[in-house]
């Protein structure tokens, strides 16, 4: 298996390079410390089988790095992604996106072999934690912008004629939002829509 690394520090390069060739001597691991520097080093190399790519570089610029890196790279390879912390909307856009997942700073040199290779098989890889969130999030209803407003409204105390006078909106506007809101989060009543909004962890 061939692997490209791209990392904005050189000791998370070297940490890849030993302890995957280290794990398996039938990995070959090259490194790159950018992400025009990855492209480059992708598209000279005769064979890739998975990149992953360090969303912390300096010119990565979050999801156009990947489709930079995709649409610039000459092979048709799986990328990950790779990061201190990320949380489930991030993983779900950068799924979108077409990564292939996530892999975190602090897996162990086995768990991330068995991740690559799983990647390199055409599957995607998402740690149990971020895969529960996203199941869960994926459950909340989706609020409009305006809702989310009613919601901070609602939170605050504030009735439907100061909602609309906060926002500059009509009271039958307000309400028709705040109707709907209810309507989503299955919500009996102002309060019970407060509920209904911390019990989905909606913010």
């Amino acid at each position: 298996m061939i692997i490209l690394v791209a990392f904005a520090h050189s000791l998370s390069r070297d940490y890849a390079r030993f302890h995957l060739a280290h794990h398996d001597p039938q990995i070959e691991v090259a490194t790159a410390d950018s992400l025009a520097s990855a492209i480059h080093r992708a598209n000279a190399m005769p064979a890739l089988d998975v990149v992953v790519l360090d969303m912390m570089m300096p010119d990565m610029d979050g999801l156009l790095g990947l489709r930079g890196f995709r649409q610039s790279c000459r092979h048709e390879v799986p990328i990950a992604v790779t990061s201190v912390s990320l949380n489930a909307l991030t993983l779900r856009d950068i799924l979108a996106a077409g990564g292939a997942g996530f892999l975190p700073f602090d897996m162990k040199p086995a768990a991330l072999v068995s991740a690559l290779r799983l990647i390199a098989d055409g599957e995607s890889f998402i740690p149990a934690t971020l895969a529960t969130e996203l199941a869960h999030r994926a459950d909340q209803p989706r609020l409009t912008r305006r809702e989310h407003d009613m919601l901070s409204g609602l939170r605050a105390g504030l009735s439907n004629k100061e909602i609309a006078d906060k926002l500059q909106l009509s009271e039958v506007t307000v309400k028709h939002h705040v109707k709907s809101l209810r309507g989503k989060l299955g919500a009996r009543n102002r309060v019970h829509a407060i509920c209904r909004a911390i019990e989905l962890q909606i913010e």
